[in-house]
């Protein structure tokens, strides 16, 4: 091997090679992950080599596709993903029709808003006044106890409920509002739903793009094939 070491990979018009791999892998091993790390030698350590070469080769790539200009390699990732996915964008149909695809999503159960004190006896729970309920609590079936509940969610607005005995003592409520449950309109949902499906537009042309530049500029030596490939011997990632 030569003091240059040898040739990992060709990325545009630079080159990586083992004396730089090597560096990075000695700085992982000196780092705080560094005593999980497999073993120099062992299948788990060739293939952690791969991921190395690997990693040093996007980093390549985003030197080159940003012209070294860049201050850092996080800086370089984010001006080259604005600058590939600037022009994605989501119809309104797009939208429309995931929300119709998915209206489970938006399913609002009834929520009841009441105010309730708990006593240890029902004497005591029938002597509360409106001065010694608890703050309001607004809530759907299924965060209360079973009497309560029922009887929670079977009231009129306005109305008192109890005493009902639960394992906790004996409640008493009122009733302040009632909020049917259905499923929430498009109007409601719209912009969750556009930053969602844009985010993975952008996503998925990012890696398209980035998968298209890599073909074309990276260039691996043998035996730095992606950990992954199924086409190599030791390959553990297979669909």
């Amino acid at each position: 091997m030569s003091a240059d070491g040898q040739l990992v990979a060709r990325v545009g018009g630079s080159v990586i090679t083992t004396v730089e791999l090597d560096q990075r892998l000695a700085d992982l091993r000196s780092g705080p992950l560094g005593p999980r790390l497999p073993k120099d030698g062992t299948p788990a350590g060739v293939r952690l080599r791969r991921w190395v070469a690997q990693l040093l080769a996007s980093e390549a790539l985003l030197r080159h596709e940003t012209g070294r200009s860049a201050p850092s390699l996080d800086h370089a990732a984010r001006t080259l993903f604005e600058r590939v996915t600037a022009d994605v964008a989501v119809s309104e149909a797009e939208l429309f029709r995931y929300y119709r695809d998915n209206l489970d999503l938006w399913v609002r159960p009834e929520r009841r808003t009441v105010r309730q004190a708990v006593r240890s006896s029902p004497a005591a729970a029938v002597a509360v006044c409106l001065d010694d309920l608890g703050a309001a609590e607004t809530l759907c079936r299924g965060q209360l106890a079973g009497p309560f509940e029922d009887a929670v969610f079977s009231a009129a607005p306005g109305a008192w409920i109890g005493p009902v005995r639960t394992v906790f003592g004996w409640h008493v409520a009122v009733l302040h509002r009632v909020e049917p449950g259905g499923v929430l309109p498009y109007e409601a949902v719209r912009e969750s739903i556009h930053a969602d499906l844009l985010s993975a537009a952008r996503g998925q042309a990012f890696d398209d793009w980035l998968a298209s530049r890599r073909a074309a500029l990276v260039h691996l030596s043998p035996g730095y094939e992606h950990p992954g490939d199924p086409s190599l011997p030791d390959a553990v990632h297979r669909h």
